[in-house]
């Protein structure tokens, strides 16, 4: 496989939260991250680094910082952030956080991030012979009115 530019954008949008953070590694093992009332009470919508599950991550001392996405979410400790594959469980709730500042309490998981899916990995150029040689691209779906990362 190719080397490709992904981890470099990763440290780029986790720096742009958390300036001082040095490199950007895979998790390897998930993360559980309970949610309480008074994480939901304080948070603030639409800002990765402040809602719920960031607060959380924070009280709980497993983390100095996190920035929560609906797809890959990013726990910052020291000069070094670990990047988590979201749950489906954890991004209807970030939707449902941002659009109506309700984030249910409880217990939810951030997965270690799959082996295609890691830091650094490209799949290459396609070579389809109908597409000459050019990667397609899928059509992106934006959900409004929730963050992005």
């Amino acid at each position: 496989m190719k080397k490709h530019k992904r981890g470099r954008d990763a440290l780029a949008r986790v720096r742009k939260y958390f300036p001082k953070v040095e490199s950007v590694s895979d998790a390897t093992v998930g993360l559980t991250v309970a949610v309480s009332l008074k994480d939901g009470k304080y948070a603030l919508p639409g800002n990765p680094s402040q809602c719920a599950l960031a607060r959380a991550c924070r009280r709980t001392k497993a983390a100095d910082g996190a920035i929560i996405g609906l797809t890959y979410s990013y726990v910052i400790l020291g000069r070094k952030a670990t990047r988590f594959k979201t749950s489906e469980g954890v991004g209807r709730e970030i939707v449902s956080f941002d659009r109506h500042k309700d984030f249910a309490v409880g217990s939810y998981r951030l997965s270690p991030v799959s082996q295609s899916n890691r830091l650094g990995l490209h799949r290459g150029v396609s070579t389809h012979p109908g597409n000459g040689g050019k990667v397609k691209r899928p059509a992106l779906h934006r959900t409004i009115r929730v963050r992005g990362v």
